[in-house]
């Protein structure tokens, strides 16, 4: 493989590190880890693999009147769950976003559709891992944390 892009690799990690904080803030359930993981393998499916039928899809959907009512449609519900849900929403619109400009930069360096895949899908997964780790050590290490910085600031 060609070198690997680090700043766009960085963003797309720091982005699932930070949706990770998030669900750990919320104090989510292992179920809503398990539909992060989902979701990170979803969107790294649709970005490589599935992009052509994908996209054959949309445009699809834009040969008819039907089709440009159906679009207006679910576009105009997708702006109500949008506004209903902004913090949320905006988590998944970085991830996105993170996940295009590494695949733009996979595309330049001419990467394959699989490499690719497995390339956005690793660093999305280790993103929510260190994330998950990072957070359970901080819980457990807490009362020790505390200890120092009450001593530290004597």
């Amino acid at each position: 493989m060609k070198q690997l892009p680090w700043l766009s690799s960085l963003l797309l990690l720091l982005a699932y590190m930070g949706f990770g904080a998030f669900l750990h803030s919320r104090h989510s359930p292992d179920f809503m880890w398990w539909l992060a993981l989902g979701y990170a393998v979803l969107e790294a499916a649709l970005l490589t693999i599935v992009w052509k039928p994908l996209r054959n899809f949309f445009l699809l959907g834009f040969q008819s009147d039907v089709g440009y009512t159906v679009m207006a449609l679910v576009l105009a519900s997708l702006a109500v769950v949008i506004v209903s849900w902004i913090q949320i929403f905006i988590y998944f619109l970085v991830m996105l976003a993170a996940a295009l400009l590494l695949r733009v930069e996979l595309l330049i360096r001419n990467v394959g559709n699989n490499l690719a895949f497995v390339t956005i899908l690793l660093l999305s997964l280790m993103g929510l891992g260190l994330s998950r780790v990072t957070t359970e050590l901080v819980m457990t290490l807490r009362p020790t944390v505390q200890a120092v910085i009450s001593l530290w600031t004597l």
